[in-house]
């Protein structure tokens, strides 16, 4: 990294700097629990690396030089920084974060469809969902129904830092583009709220721009866009 540096062990040191450089934004909290943190380094110049244990080491590079430890061999790349890349890595996939506050809101009615109806919406119309029914992670489902139809779900996870993540996010093929994808997004602030969140985070393939737009008119903050990397 460019300038004075500093290393640091502490969690706590890495996360206070981290919301110096990207205020109001909670993604070191909610992407490197402590649990799993290892070290971060940062410069004088908006630069800041972390890394965190996850079957070996993945690490997180923000900023517009950031230095790529050698003993990474997958890492999110702030995409302002993919001139840093060093040349025996390979772009994989581009992904962005979101966050949004929770909404306090009247009681929803509770799920109706089982399990098992979930299981088979999401392997129809969202086969490459992160998560399905029977994950430990899933604290509940979210769903939007008409006329006693599923026809969009999301699942609220307690994640590893113990924060909220909204994953499996998925709208029936026959329904897109009629608003039930925002109704859902809406109904998970609302049931993120009833679990004592203040705000919740998610995920979103950079080339997906429905989902994007989505986010954003639901009053979600992008974080980060990141370019995620592994060694050739």
């Amino acid at each position: 990294m460019a300038g004075k540096h500093t290393i640091t062990t502490s969690h706590q040191e890495a996360s206070l700097h981290y919301a110096r450089l990207f205020p109001g934004s909670p993604f070191f909290d909610a992407w490197i629990p402590q649990s799993h943190f290892i070290n971060a380094e940062f410069d004088d110049e908006g630069n800041f690396t972390t890394c965190r244990e996850d079957k070996g080491i993945y690490g997180v590079a923000l900023g517009t030089s950031p230095v790529i430890p050698k003993e990474w061999d997958k890492f999110s790349l702030d995409s302002r920084g993919i001139a840093s890349l060093p040349n025996d890595f390979k772009v994989v996939n581009q992904w962005d974060c979101y966050w949004a506050s929770t909404i306090k809101a009247a009681l929803t009615q509770p799920r109706k469809s089982t399990d098992q109806e979930i299981d088979a919406f999401l392997k129809l119309h969202a086969p490459e969902s992160s998560v399905f029914p029977g994950n430990k992670e899933i604290l509940e489902w979210v769903e939007i129904l008409d006329n006693k139809q599923l026809v969009a779900v999301a699942a609220l996870c307690r994640w590893e830092s113990g924060k909220v993540i909204i994953s499996s996010v998925a709208t029936h093929a026959d329904f897109r583009g009629q608003g039930f994808g925002k109704a859902l997004t809406e109904k998970c602030l609302i049931a993120g709220e009833k679990l004592g969140e203040n705000y919740l985070c998610l995920g979103v393939h950079h080339t997906n721009e429905s989902a994007q737009r989505l986010y954003k008119s639901t009053g979600f903050n992008l974080m980060h866009n990141f370019t995620y990397c592994e060694r050739k």
